[in-house]
């Protein structure tokens, strides 16, 4: 009886430690072919899109991006800040975090930079920016335009305004989101490029 015990044990101990070495081998291989690379850079650096790409695969290489500054806000508290009236706008989220960013171009020949394509994103949770706040905030876009292309060695502040839902938010979080680290998301392939929002 004993000697049955002892080899259902053996068994047991062969069988997890093959079932260990088979999961930690299959997961290096997959390391190994998909190489991901995310670099997350500070608020005030420029990150340049290099040969990197956006959401919708479109390559920016010669434009750059620097966070200048965040806030989280009210519906209204932003639109006070850009000077837009509460009847002017539908878009009503719960809250807006607002990334104040300048865009620049270095000596690029690319159409420009798509500004939907931008997400904000924390531990748990991620927001889009909502675009009829991004056509407020910025009319030099024009009617349903949401992107931006600048000339060779020019620079333009923008100001990119994500929809923030209590819903998505656990209740503290949600009571103290000035202090919730946000990151912009600004390139996804082949290297993810975040930037630190504070």
């Amino acid at each position: 009886m004993k000697v049955k015990k002892w080899l259902i044990c053996a068994a047991s101990l062969l069988l997890a430690a093959g079932w260990s070495w088979r999961y930690v081998t299959l997961n290096a291989f997959y390391d190994s072919i998909y190489e991901d690379k995310r670099i997350t850079y500070k608020a005030g650096e420029v990150v340049p899109f290099d040969d990197d790409r956006q959401e919708m695969g479109v390559s920016a290489d010669g434009y750059s991006i620097r966070v200048d500054g965040f806030a989280v806000m009210d519906v209204p508290e932003f639109l006070k800040s850009i000077g837009v009236s509460e009847e002017e706008v539908f878009s009503r989220p719960d809250r807006v975090a607002v990334v104040y960013a300048t865009l620049f171009n270095e000596d690029s020949a690319a159409p420009g930079i798509t500004l939907t394509d931008f997400t904000l994103h924390g531990v748990d949770n991620y927001a889009a920016v909502d675009w009829e706040l991004l056509s407020a905030a910025n009319p030099v876009l024009g009617e349903g335009s949401y992107g931006i292309s600048l000339s060779p060695g020019k620079e333009y502040p923008i100001i990119l305004p994500f929809a923030l839902y209590e819903q998505y938010f656990g209740a503290d979080t949600w009571r103290h989101l000035e202090r919730y680290d946000f990151t912009l998301h600004a390139t996804d392939y082949p290297t993810e490029k975040d930037i630190a929002c504070r």
